[in-house]
């Protein structure tokens, strides 16, 4: 038998249930040297208070006021790229908070099929057909519908997303226009470049315009009353970004007085607590009452491509902060002093 004392295994806990099902994955990747475990969030204070003791790390989407994180917390990791539900008042004083991307591509052909399905309108066609109708085909005198080739599809944020999504367009054929808080984001991909403060000016050439900037303190209600108007009554939004980046009232009455073409909502203005939520409306305003909108829920990142991926860099940075080593994708750090 050795003589050499065992190791305490890294506990790292994970609150909630975002991420809750790639647990075992994780585990796998990061070994027997890391206990990682749920907690859930409908347990007593007393009972996350003891889940939480002696965790280095936390896994968690958002945190709250009385969440009783362990002082001496080395990592609060947001298993997502969003963190607008951590407040680093929440997280002990010198934790880091870090986020994680991987999504890039999965929004981007989000974007893209949701761009190609509002030209060939194949769900109606496919829900007229089996219903006995062929109002849509040629021989009957239908209508012909549109194309993306040759469109004009602008970008707000011209980050990870933006740059997989202006590759994905270019090949088809696609005019694409971005604007970006900084210039130094621009490349040889974009046919038109734009201040954040110029976005009614880039609006008024696009048939789609992807809002795919983080929300932040200056992007928060970024696009409002003027820059739909200049969209027009032809044009489509489509917001992966995040709900306020797009004024809530503002858009709704764009898309119920059709001045707008229509609208793509992946992202929303309030959220459930959880799943049988007794009202699980995602806005103030009823969008699902308007026939120029395709509504999601907060689906277009999360694919397995996307969860492996953030597996692999969840793991990486666990394994960092035990080693005491910089980390990944550092956003913030904790200001709790108590």
């Amino acid at each position: 038998m050795s003589d050499t004392p065992s190791l305490s295994k890294k506990r790292v806990a994970c609150f909630g249930v975002a991420f809750a099902d790639r647990l075992g994955q994780l585990q796998e990747s990061v070994g027997d040297e890391f206990e990682i475990f749920p907690v859930a969030a409908s347990q007593t204070q007393e009972g996350m208070a003891e889940a939480f003791n002696d965790v280095f790390a936390v896994i968690a989407v958002s945190t709250a006021d009385n969440l009783p994180l362990p002082q001496d917390l080395k990592l609060l990791q947001v298993p997502g790229i969003g963190w607008d539900g951590i407040q680093a008042e929440h997280v002990p004083l010198g934790a880091k908070i870090a986020n994680v991307a991987g999504h890039e591509t999965a929004v981007a052909e989000y974007c893209l099929a949701q761009m190609l399905e509002w030209c060939q309108k194949l769900r109606s066609a496919d829900a007229g057909l089996r219903a006995g109708s062929w109002a849509r085909s040629s021989r009957f005198g239908g209508a012909p519908h549109r194309e993306l080739r040759g469109a004009t599809v602008g970008i707000v944020g011209y980050g990870g997303i933006g740059r997989e999504l202006a590759g994905m367009l270019k090949a088809l054929g696609v005019r694409v226009l971005a604007a970006n808080r900084s210039s130094s984001a621009f490349d040889d991909q974009l046919e038109g470049c734009f201040a954040l403060s110029d976005i009614p000016a880039m609006f008024e050439q696009c048939d789609f315009a992807v809002i795919a900037a983080a929300l932040t303190p200056e992007t928060r209600g970024l696009i409002g009353e003027n820059a739909l108007e200049a969209l027009g009554t032809e044009g489509v939004l489509i917001n992966v970004a995040r709900g306020p980046v797009v004024d809530e009232r503002a858009l709704y009455e764009a898309l119920a007085g059709e001045r707008i073409g229509g609208a793509i909502i992946d992202v929303w203005y309030r959220y459930p607590d959880r799943l049988d939520d007794p009202d699980p409306k995602p806005s103030h305003f009823d969008f699902s009452a308007l026939n120029n909108v395709s509504m999601t829920p907060h689906i277009s990142g999360w694919t397995e491509g996307t969860a492996s991926r953030r597996v692999a860099i969840i793991a990486e940075n666990l394994q960092r902060a035990a080693a005491g080593e910089p980390l990944l994708n550092v956003v913030a750090t904790g200001k709790r002093t108590t």
